[in-house]
């Protein structure tokens, strides 16, 4: 009976371990590789793992690389519609369709921007550069991108924070192209930025890429890991035992979380008594 408990302990400990652990996972603020979000998280991203109600925060960041559910679709429309600012970071087809539940028609296109004049190393890094705006104040100029695509704008009042230079292409079509809009909704504002790679720990240091990232926050953000591709066991494991932890310390739960350490040493002095 003793092996089975110390076995159930170990193998709990180990699976915290590896979720809590350095991750390799694209864009995860446990990545401290080139592709994690490590160093935005310490800036001002904070991440989480499911709403489960009102939102509290300066802005929200979502990357959908996968269908984000239409329960949590709505939480973030109330949010926009009362003043909230979500930036949604392209991410893939998921990401237009979450632009479509938010009652949106812009959307990101799949060409790939190049620019052999204005560029970060060559072409495939085409710079961007911030357009002032009474909207949402940038004090960032210059942008780093990669794997940058054009946005089609199709609603009113949308305003252009930053696109690329004249000389970019994508296709056959010629620049600029927007690359990271505000579109107004009810009293907040949808914020579309067409690669994840610009926040980057690549980039994140590259010209005025963090500074960015400042100014969208606007303070500290959340940052909704639950959107990533969950195919990643890591990534995974670490959003069951985050919303495992939210639900514990809910009533009554939280209450279990009092009583687990007497429950446990109750159970140890009944083994003991039993040799």
């Amino acid at each position: 009976m003793r092996w089975i408990l110390l076995s159930i302990i170990a193998v709990v400990v180990l699976i915290i371990a590896v979720a809590l652990g350095p991750s390799l996972a694209p864009f995860d603020v446990n990545n401290t590789y080139w592709d994690g979000y490590s160093t935005a998280a310490s800036i001002c991203l904070k991440p989480a793992y499911a709403l489960n109600g009102p939102i509290n925060a300066s802005a929200v960041f979502v990357i959908p690389e996968i269908r984000i559910p239409r329960s949590q679709a709505d939480l973030l429309l109330n949010y926009v519609e009362g003043g909230g600012r979500l930036v949604v970071i392209n991410g893939g087809p998921w990401s237009n369709e979450l632009l479509r539940e938010l009652g949106l028609n812009s959307r990101f296109l799949n060409t790939v921007i190049q620019d052999q004049t204005l560029n970060y190393v060559n072409n495939k890094f085409p710079l961007a550069f911030a357009i002032s705006n009474p909207a949402i104040p940038i004090n960032a100029s210059v942008i780093v991108l990669d794997n940058a695509t054009p946005i089609m704008i199709e609603d009113p009042g949308t305003v252009i924070l930053a696109e690329t230079s004249p000389f970019s292409r994508a296709g056959n079509e010629s620049g600029p192209f927007p690359v990271i809009v505000a579109i107004p909704l009810g009293r907040g504002y949808v914020i579309l930025i067409s690669t994840p790679s610009v926040f980057m720990n690549s980039l994140i240091n590259e010209a005025g890429n963090s500074e960015l990232l400042r100014d969208l926050c606007n303070g500290t953000a959340l940052y909704l890991e639950n959107t990533l591709a969950m195919n990643n066991a890591q990534l995974l494991t670490r959003s069951y035992l985050y919303t495992a932890y939210s639900v514990m310390l809910t009533y009554p739960l939280n209450y279990l979380l009092i009583t687990l350490p007497l429950l446990i040493s109750s159970i140890v002095l009944l083994i003991r008594s039993k040799k």
